[in-house]
């Protein structure tokens, strides 16, 4: 059996919305929840964690001013 895709917002771990979905597809529906990942980065690359990819959303960086 295949591994499963879980992202990782602010620490907190969701399920796949949809298998079909581009991680920058899921990223653009997460924001509608998490405003701050609007302009957030879509990970490149999953870490594993058995057969499963964690893929985390992290915040963009930048100055407030």
């Amino acid at each position: 059996m295949a591994g499963k895709r879980v992202f990782v917002v602010d620490g907190r771990e969701f399920p796949d919305p949809d298998t079909a979905m581009s991680i920058d597809a899921v990223r653009k529906s997460f924001a509608d929840f998490f405003p701050e990942l609007a302009n957030a980065e879509a990970p490149t690359v999953p870490t594993k964690r058995g057969e499963d990819e964690v893929w985390e959303f992290k915040r963009a960086v930048g100055t407030k001013g």
